[in-house]
This record gives C-alpha cells, sequence and structure tokens, in this order.
C-alpha cells in the first residue's frame, strides 16, 4: 500500500506541476494578450488623438479663412456703396452736361466727380483682387459690375447703363447684409 501512496502522490505532484505549468502559460498568455490590447488601444488612442487634432486644425482654417473673408466684405461695402453714390452722381452730371451743351454753368463738376468715381473704382478693383480663391458668386457678380464700370472710365464714349448703375446699387445692398454674404461651410 506504500508504494499505491507513492505513486499516487508521485502521479499527482505531477499532474500539479503540469496543471500549474499550463496555468502559468495560460497566465502568460492573457499578460501578453493584454499587453497587445492596451498596445492596440494606445495606437486607436493615438490614431483618434491625431484625428481630432487634425479636425481641430481644419476648424480653425476654416474660421481664419471665414473671418478673412468677413473683413474683405466688410472692407468692399463702403467701397460699393460709395462707388454706386458717385456713379450715379456721375451719370446724372453727363445728363446734365448733355442737356446743356451750350451753358457754361460753373455748377457742373464734372472733372472732380470723375476724378472720384475714378478713386473709388479702383478701390473696390483692388479690394476684389485681393479676395481669396476660390470667388463666390457674390464677388463674381460684383467684379462684372465694377469691370462694366471700368469700361466707361476707360473710355468716354461708353456711357453708364442705368441697369448698370441699379445693378451696383442692388449688389451694394446686398453686400451690406451680413446674411447675404457667402459661407465657408456652404
Amino acid at each position: 500500500m506504500i508504494i499505491v501512496d507513492v505513486v499516487w502522490h508521485r502521479l499527482s505532484a505531477h499532474r500539479d506541476i503540469k496543471r500549474d505549468e499550463e496555468a502559468e502559460k495560460r497566465t502568460i498568455q492573457r499578460e501578453e494578450a493584454f499587453e497587445i490590447r492596451e498596445i492596440k488601444r494606445g495606437e486607436e488612442t493615438e490614431r483618434r488623438a491625431i484625428k481630432r487634432e487634425q479636425d481641430l486644425e481644419e476648424r480653425q482654417i476654416r474660421r481664419e479663412r471665414q473671418e478673412t473673408l468677413r473683413k474683405h466684405w466688410q472692407e468692399l461695402q463702403p467701397n460699393l456703396i460709395s462707388l454706386n453714390r458717385v456713379a450715379s452722381h456721375m451719370a446724372q452730371l453727363m445728363q446734365f452736361v448733355e442737356k446743356n451743351k451750350d451753358t457754361k454753368d460753373p455748377t457742373t463738376r464734372l472733372p472732380v466727380v470723375l476724378s472720384d468715381f475714378g478713386d473709388y473704382w479702383g478701390r473696390a478693383v483692388a479690394q476684389l483682387n485681393v479676395f481669396p480663391q476660390p470667388r463666390d458668386v457674390l464677388a463674381l457678380e460684383v467684379l462684372a459690375v465694377i469691370d462694366e464700370l471700368g469700361k466707361s472710365l476707360r473710355d468716354s464714349n461708353v456711357e453708364v447703363k442705368d441697369e448698370t448703375l441699379q445693378a451696383l446699387s442692388e449688389l451694394a445692398r446686398r453686400v451690406s447684409d451680413p446674411a447675404a454674404l457667402p459661407s465657408l461651410d456652404a
């Protein structure tokens, strides 16, 4: 019986040793799997952090572009309003001069008005030239009207049309309305 006990204890000890070794292997495998998961989580967390940072940079760039665009429109607005006022006055003076060709009326200040028209036209063109690309539809409409007015400035035979003045007036009104201004988000 002693031999059976010795064999029994030996087998039991051998099984315990094997079971402990297998348990240790499983523990090591679990720890390795846990470390791998942690590494993957860390990589995923890092990817998310990088993505968040890129999104923040893109939003900041969009905000800066929107602010730049808003400033350009704010600077263009008084130029368009003044250009509209001077162009209307110039058209009225041209009609007055045309009706009263023979009169030597000193109240016709056409050269001064033409000079003011040229100044405001030049300011509006300069302002449009610094608009960021791509230009939106409203900026292109303003540019078309400014080009039309520029033709009358370059060639004295070209008259400023009432439609052009009306379009300029409408654009000056639209530019002064912040809700009508284009947005980069659209």
